[in-house]
């Protein structure tokens, strides 16, 4: 294993009785990375967080943490720092207080405490708020708080299970760019777990997309949102049209597909391996971005004539649904596109794509 890699899934399995929470997921993580775990509720991303806290044990494979495996090892000997989704920040203590409770319980003398709670309070914007009670912060102080807390102890590495879930929009915002920095100037590895897939967009290094216990693909966000291996992961992560097709043409790395509106044939890269033959049923992602209204002189590859069925004006965007060769297809343009001018519900369109634009799913 690399030195780099700081944890290290192998094969982790985790069953309650008959039901599988995780399915043979293997993982591995750099140092100073940010990881997020994005997905459904009940795909499993919980579960491996516990597992990697020491909460519950796999019940098959190995969790590898800093070149140990930590499978037995109890949570308080791990290192690893954790934020609740509740935070779970202790009420009759202030802010300082309940971020120095860990140092304190670890016997950290008081000059050396104060030092370092002081300088973890200036760190997430707190400097001045160390002896307010915690019942008389917001809930954006109070997450701070909690992040504070974890941090203080210098863990390699910190677990958030969805800790801005219970915070309105504009704050969650505001805290996503704050707790990317924080990781940054800290170089502490994260693994955040999420189900918002603009979240985990904005904030992470790397995705895991799990479903049903496994994770279907583990890359990059540009790339996760750009090429999606499978067709879950493009309709989980960003809005997409699915579009159908039959392979008539297969090389090492392009596909042939003609799709059912036409007798002509398109040429797909294949972004990831699929196995594919001449005559298979094959869907290709095409994300509304990359969908046009086609203007009367304009010329798209993939071109088909339809009907609109709505337009949705969201001030910089607007967004289209045209129904089109027994498909509903989802366009997004720029609002000053002149050829979104005069298209009322019902009226006649053209809509294409180019296959540059586009990615084979499994």
């Amino acid at each position: 294993m690399s030195q780099d890699v700081i944890l290290s899934l192998q094969n982790v399995t985790r069953r309650y009785g008959a039901d599988t929470a995780v399915d043979r997921v293997s993982l591995d993580i750099q140092r100073g990375e940010f990881v997020t775990l994005l997905g459904p509720s009940g795909c499993g991303k919980t579960t491996i967080l516990r597992m990697v806290a020491g909460f519950v044990a796999p019940t098959e494979g190995d969790v590898i943490y800093d070149g140990r495996r930590i499978n037995d090892l109890p949570p308080y000997a791990r290192n690893i720092g954790l934020v609740f989704q509740n935070l779970a920040l202790f009420p009759h203590l202030n802010a300082f207080e309940n971020v120095a409770f860990g140092l304190r319980l670890a016997g950290v003398a008081a000059a050396e405490r104060h030092h370092r709670v002081s300088e973890m309070l200036a760190l997430v914007g707190l400097a001045s708020l160390g002896q307010r009670p915690v019942h008389q912060l917001s809930g954006g102080q109070r997450q701070r708080v909690a992040l504070a807390r974890s941090l203080v102890t210098r863990p390699s590495l910190l677990l958030l299970d969805e800790p801005l879930s219970a915070l309105d929009l504009k704050l969650r915002r505001q805290l996503q760019v704050e707790i990317k920095r924080i990781q940054q100037q800290t170089a502490t590895t994260f693994i955040f777990v999420t189900h918002d897939q603009e979240e985990a967009l904005t904030m992470s290094d790397r995705i895991a997309v799990m479903n049903r216990g496994r994770v279907e693909q583990f890359a990059a966000a540009r790339t996760i949102y750009q090429r999606p291996r499978t067709a879950f992961v493009a309709g989980f992560v960003g809005d997409t049209n699915l579009v159908p097709g039959i392979v008539t043409e297969r090389s090492a790395d392009h596909v042939c597909i003609r799709h059912g509106w036409s007798l002509m044939e398109h040429r797909y890269r294949l972004h990831h391996p699929i196995a594919c033959g001449v005559g298979a049923d094959i869907a290709v992602s095409v994300r509304p971005e990359c969908v046009r209204i086609a203007a009367p002189a304009e010329t798209l590859p993939c071109r088909l004539d339809g009907h609109i069925v709505q337009t949705e004006f969201g001030g910089p965007l607007v967004t289209t649904t045209v129904r089109a060769a027994g498909h509903t297809f989802t366009v997004r343009q720029t609002s000053g596109d002149p050829a979104l001018l005069n298209l009322a519900p019902g009226s006649l369109t053209q809509i294409g794509w180019d296959p540059a634009d586009a990615v084979i799913v499994e």
